[in-house]
């Protein structure tokens, strides 16, 4: 599988739209239209990703300032370094998101100025189809990156939690006596 590699990375995409849209070939500005709804659903699931990101930079950022003493208060363990991680991966992510986010104002880039056959579309169908291709790539992998700043998240809360359920045990059994 060659993700961002070779000038036809897509071109199965364009294969699937043609079929989506009939046996019968019509015209390439269909497959075009369909496209672009792609990019449209990647966009506003990378707007989505990205929100999440940002929040969860903020929380990290604050925890990352005061965390010793948000530590201290709470009688809990802290570790710088997995909250620097976190941020590290959010950060990519958020990278990620804005990567596929970003506007290509070639359209159409490919297609003679004046086409005078349905042929003269193919190219800028290939390459659309490898920014559909690249972009959900890089939402894939920035989703990956934002799960994994969670789960060290969950992880560290749970790790932090069974302490706190261990010692509300452990007194609760010395109480009883």
């Amino acid at each position: 599988m060659a993700w961002f590699f070779g000038k036809n990375r897509g071109a199965d995409l364009v294969v699937k739209v043609k079929a989506l849209q009939g046996l019968k070939r019509k015209h390439n500005l269909e497959c075009l239209d369909q496209f672009y709804v792609y990019l449209t659903i990647l966009d506003s699931k990378a707007t989505g990703l990205l929100t999440v990101n940002a929040l969860f930079i903020a929380i990290l950022v604050v925890f990352l300032a005061s965390g010793e003493s948000i530590a201290e208060r709470w009688q809990i363990r802290f570790s710088r370094e997995v909250v620097e991680l976190q941020l590290i991966l959010v950060g990519l992510s958020a990278l990620l998101c804005l990567l596929v986010m970003r506007v290509s104002w070639s359209f159409l880039a490919k297609v003679p100025t004046a086409p005078t056959e349905s042929a003269h579309f193919e190219d800028e169908l290939t390459r659309l189809a490898n920014v559909i291709d690249d972009r959900t790539h890089y939402y894939w992998i920035a989703w990956l990156f934002a799960l994994a700043a969670l789960m060290l998240t969950l992880a560290w809360w749970s790790l932090c939690l069974a302490a706190v359920a261990a010692v509300v045990l452990i007194l609760w059994a010395l109480g009883r006596g």
